[in-house]
């Protein structure tokens, strides 16, 4: 009997596959190669069956016709493709008709069985060499929940907000030549991570509530959200739980760090930010889309964050060259997400969100990215020079070959998208680069 549900196999050129990933399912009809009961299939690194497989290796497929159903339990894994792969890459990316689409590219996957049943039949059977190891089982499924939520909540990007924090306590550092709160400072580390998840999450639900997401085909790894709504990784009810979660873990931490500093500085920057975070997309202000998104970054991540944190180490004390400082920070931050619109030019102006980049024009804008990034470190000069900043400051200058590479870019590919990568990548470099060596600076001085 098992050489006769093989030998059906045999039968099918295409196949219909179920993913899964948190309760969200997702059925596709695939071409495949058999290899005996291993079945070979392909789909771009961005296709929902395969951004699932990803973080969820359990797979069924269905082969089918008038009279017999055969359903098939396997376990799905993407595999480096050898000389013999190659070829059966080739042949499935024939027959779906697939191919490089920007920065996602076809790749073979593999899918060994784990039980195979045949109702009509009377068939089942179970391939225990494939069936997986319960503790491996459960440490797989521990990584993968970490995974899918490092990539939802966009960890690598937190890092860029955490300098203001740094710059921030680094001020009052030199001011005093003490911390007068590790615990302080580590809280506000804390608290501003989970601010920028917040943001982040609520910016993908959001954006997938209006429809632009899902219109956005010009992707990049800075530009175009995480993808995990409209790559079925996760409902648009988990993203806003998890944005909401966030965000209170964040008022949370800001409510106590309040009462451990006198008045209630501390609080309203914290409602500040949470305004303008929260409705930088949100509705129904959604800043962004009036051209305010960009000042509503600046504001949060630059004075709100580089002071508030100046803030919890003075208590009393007040200080306008905080505030100088810190338009340094915000200017940097919000060119981040200003180079970040390039690629989100067509769907953005499509969907009427008008930030910067669509009320400018991309030929226009290079010139906008070029004057701030110069300002920000003619600020830096200038600062230095009216003691503002202790000299030691300008050794921040030794960054600047990073933002030099970005305006080179943005110069040179303003209309290709997938060429502007570099600049993306420079731009966030040169933001943490810069902070850095101010941060230390300001230790040090």
């Amino acid at each position: 009997m098992l050489n006769q549900a093989e030998a059906f196999l045999g039968n099918f050129e295409k196949l219909e596959l179920v993913t899964c990933s948190y309760s969200i399912s997702n059925i596709t009809q695939v071409s495949f190669i058999q290899d005996g009961f291993d079945v070979y299939i392909t789909g771009l690194t961005n296709q929902i069956h395969i951004e699932q497989i990803k973080y969820n290796p359990k797979v069924n497929l269905q082969f089918g016709d008038k009279e017999i159903n055969l359903k098939y339990q396997g376990r799905a894994k993407i595999i480096k493709a050898n000389d013999i792969d190659e070829e059966r890459l080739k042949k499935l990316i024939k027959a779906d008709s697939i191919s490089q689409e920007g920065i996602f590219s076809p790749v073979l996957v593999k899918i060994v069985p784990v039980e195979i049943r045949v109702e009509k039949w009377s068939f089942n059977h179970k391939f225990l060499e494939n069936k997986p190891n319960l503790v491996k089982e459960i440490v797989r499924s521990i990584g993968t929940s970490s995974k899918i939520w490092f990539r939802a909540t966009r960890l690598s990007f937190v890092t860029v907000s955490l300098m203001g924090v740094f710059v921030g306590t680094a001020i009052s550092f030199f001011e005093t030549g003490n911390l007068n709160s590790w615990l302080n400072f580590l809280l506000a580390l804390i608290g501003i991570a989970f601010f920028h998840i917040a943001i982040d999450l609520l910016n993908d639900f959001s954006d997938h509530q209006s429809g632009l997401d899902e219109t956005n085909v010009h992707l990049t790894p800075f530009s175009g959200g995480s993808r995990m709504i409209q790559s079925k990784l996760f409902s648009p009810v988990k993203v806003l739980i998890g944005a909401i979660f966030s965000l209170s873990i964040c008022l949370a931490i800001g409510l106590y760090l309040n009462f451990t500093v006198n008045g209630n500085i501390i609080l309203y920057i914290g409602l500040a930010g949470a305004f303008l975070g929260i409705f930088y997309v949100g509705a129904p202000i959604k800043l962004v889309y009036y051209g305010l998104g960009e000042l509503a970054i600046f504001l949060s991540f630059g004075p709100g964050i580089v002071y508030g944190s100046y803030y919890l180490q003075q208590n009393e004390t007040f200080s306008f060259n905080p505030l100088l400082i810190s338009i340094l920070i915000g200017l940097l931050i919000s060119l981040i997400l200003y180079i970040n619109q390039f690629p989100d030019y067509e769907a953005d102006k499509a969907k009427k969100k008008l930030n910067w980049v669509v009320l400018l024009g991309k030929k226009k804008a290079r010139h906008v990215y070029t004057f701030f990034m110069g300002l920000t470190y003619t600020l830096l000069i200038v600062f230095s020079i009216l003691n503002i900043l202790p000299l030691l400051s300008l050794i921040v200058l030794i960054s600047i070959p990073l933002p030099i590479v970005a305006i080179i870019y943005t110069y040179k590919n303003y209309e290709n998208y997938l060429a502007m990568i570099p600049a993306s990548a420079m731009t966030i470099l040169t933001c943490l680069a810069f902070s850095t060596l101010l941060g230390i600076s300001l230790f040090v001085a």
